[in-house]
């Protein structure tokens, strides 16, 4: 028995021995460059491609059963020029000869040097690898009668001690869309790559956009692994920069051969968003304050599929603004939106452009087309959106607010900004504003309301108009329509209501006014200068909003010195007013410095204030008053005489 194992030992050892020989044989004597036409005839009959090798092709048997194509290029499909689809410079695969008579593949670092591929879509919308893979079928055949074996193959694992790419081109080039991007100086290295175990990986390359003859470099590494009977990879460790944006975090991927679900945790270094602007040559927007978009970092936790998306765990720093919250887009194709954020302070006025310093000329009008508001109706309409943003403070348009809260509806076009409330200027604001973009021209209803709000900051941050004092409570209910500011406060109707109380009007003292008008009528000498101002105990009226004007009829304004009514028009397209105030002296006018006239007294005094906001004039209508003295001396004469006539008659009788 001893002697059989010793001859069926030696027979193998002799069998090996040949085998060796007949492969080293082979890789001396066979020249797989005689087989060159071969392939190329077989790729042609295959894809209708001219593949072209001009590098040498060598063939290795021993240890390793190895194949290296030198260069190498496939022609472009018809119609889309000369240039080459497809080329490379050298292609290098090799596969250990001893596991190919096992069920475990063992191969060595793949190595692909200057591959480039070059692919187009057309302006008719056919890309030049379409007919790569027309009438030809895809699949494995299994022969009739295999066993089970056969059917489930022998192959177990595959383990390869690398994959190298070098100096690789991608270009694409969209003719419908005018787009012609390049990654080029594409290099990729990978660690071993075994079956059930993570593999190391490093890639880098520069996207290139040649329309505006700009590079980005980008770069990524991380560990990468896969169970590809579980359907699942995840890589950890990930870095990925791009231009000047660092990104660290980690992705899972599972079902991904079927409906792939995307979970990445995300977080961004610190980075600067001008500097990040200018390196992917975007326009950096004007705005107020230069220094905004100095810095900012970006963290969250992201879940996708293809049909929708969560973000959660939110955090954005942007300058010395904070935001945190979650977003969700549940339908790409009909951006169903829902979202929540909460913002810990936004001046938004740092944002804005820059004011026009170049002053108005007087009396001239803004073109019509200047202030026109460019809308996207379709995407409006099909939006459907839901959520709440909350800041704790907020400067926009000058306006100062605080405990901001703002829940914003859309869908099939109507938009509605409600529940909204906000605390500002020691007092509250409550509003609800809906837009109707169904058709083409903007419709637009407010519901406001302003209660304890102190007027004099409010009007300041407002209008830079520093007119009243006094708290506040102001209403409205509104509506327009319109696709142009100007033609938005034309059609502008509804109510309005207000009443401000303890107040003062600054920029005229009505008093002051009475006097100097009464000292001139009687030529005695001026008063002296006082405060510019009138106070009042409150100031109440309604209005009505008839195309953009302001119709007031019942002013009453109660002071200690006057009882003031008022009625006139407010017109806000032209920035103006034409407004008559009725003032009757019901106390003394020592109240307000001056000396004490009591002749006034329950005289009505009218002032007429006209002109536009900021050039208001105020004037006292003195014929009113003159009428009023002669009447009064009239009645006072008449009287007399009466008096008179009457006592000679009675004097006569007795």
């Amino acid at each position: 028995m001893k002697k059989l194992f010793k001859y069926l030992g030696i027979m193998f050892a002799f069998i090996f021995v040949i085998l060796v020989l007949a492969i080293v044989s082979i890789s001396f004597f066979v020249d797989p460059n005689e087989y060159r036409g071969e392939i190329s005839e077989l790729v042609k009959n295959k894809t209708g491609r001219e593949l072209d090798i001009k590098g040498d092709l060598s063939l290795s048997l021993f240890p390793w059963v190895g194949l290296t194509i030198g260069e190498t290029t496939m022609s472009n499909a018809r119609g889309f020029g000369r240039e080459p689809f497809a080329h490379f410079n050298k292609i290098n695969i090799k596969v250990k000869i001893a596991s190919l008579f096992s069920d475990k593949l063992e191969m060595d670092t793949i190595i692909l040097d200057g591959v480039k591929l070059n692919l187009v879509k057309n302006k008719k919308g056919r890309s030049n690898w379409a007919d790569l893979g027309e009438g030809r079928k895809v699949g494995k055949t299994v022969p009739e009668g295999a066993t089970d074996r056969q059917k489930e193959g022998r192959l177990k694992s595959i383990s390869i001690t690398g994959i190298q790419i070098m100096d690789a081109r991608l270009s694409w080039r969209d003719e419908q869309s005018a787009t012609y991007y390049v990654i080029d100086k594409l290099n990729l290295k990978t660690g071993s790559l075994q079956p059930g175990k993570p593999v190391d990986l490093n890639l880098d390359f520069e996207l290139v956009d040649q329309k505006a003859k700009k590079a980005w470099p980008f770069s990524l590494e991380g560990r990468l692994s896969a169970d590809l009977e579980k359907q699942t990879s995840s890589f950890s460790g990930m870095k990925i920069s791009f231009g000047d944006l660092l990104i660290n975090g980690r992705v899972r991927v599972s079902k991904m051969l079927t409906t792939p679900v995307i979970h990445a945790e995300l977080k961004s270094a610190v980075f600067v968003p001008r500097e990040l602007f200018r390196s992917f040559n975007i326009a950096i927007p004007k705005t107020s304050d230069p220094t905004v978009f100095g810095k900012a970092q970006l963290e969250m936790v992201l879940s996708a599929t293809p049909a929708r998306m969560n973000i959660s765990k939110l955090m954005i720093r942007l300058d010395d603004t904070t935001v945190k919250g979650s977003l969700s887009v549940s339908n790409f194709s009909r951006l169903a939106i829902r979202y929540k954020f909460d913002i810990d302070q936004l001046d938004a006025d740092r944002y804005l452009p820059p004011a026009d310093k170049q002053p108005e000329k007087q009396g001239s009008e803004k073109s019509g087309s200047s202030d026109q508001i460019e809308l996207p109706f379709r995407m409006l309409r099909a939006l459907d959106i839901d959520g709440s943003v909350f800041v704790g403070k907020l400067k926009a348009t000058g306006l100062r607010s605080e405990d901001v809260k703002v829940t914003l509806n859309a869908r099939n076009g109507l938009i509605r900004v409600y529940p909204a409330s906000a605390k500002m200027y020691g007092g509250g604001y409550q509003g609800d504003i809906s837009l109707d973009v169904r058709t083409g021209t903007m419709a637009i209803s407010m519901n406001e309301r302003l209660s304890g709000i102190q007027a004099s900051p409010l009007f300041k941050d407002i209008m830079d108009m520093d007119w009243i004092e006094g708290t506040a409570n102001l209403n409205a209910r509104l509506t327009s329509r319109g696709n142009s500011l100007r033609v938005i406060k034309s059609n502008l109707n509804g109510n309005a209501g207000f009443a401000f109380l303890d107040g003062s009007i600054k920029g005229v003292n009505i008093p002051l006014k009475i006097r100097q008008a009464y000292t001139r009528l009687k030529g005695l000498p001026p008063p002296p200068d006082e405060a510019l101002q009138t106070d009042f105990t409150s100031m109440k009226g309604t209005a009505v909003v008839r195309n953009g004007v302001i119709d007031n009829r019942d002013l009453d304004v109660q002071t200690p010195l006057l009882r003031v009514q008022g009625a006139g028009r407010i017109d806000l397209v032209r920035e103006s007013m034409n407004y008559l105030v009725k003032s009757k002296v019901v106390g003394s006018l020592e109240g307000q410095g001056g000396d004490p006239l009591a002749k006034l007294k329950g005289v009505t005094i009218p002032v007429r204030i006209s002109g536009p906001f900021k050039r208001l004039s105020y004037k006292v209508e003195l014929e009113d008053i003159v009428k009023q003295e002669v009447k009064k001396k009239f009645r006072k004469k008449l009287k007399k005489k009466l008096e008179e006539k009457l006592r000679d008659r009675f004097k006569g009788l007795f």
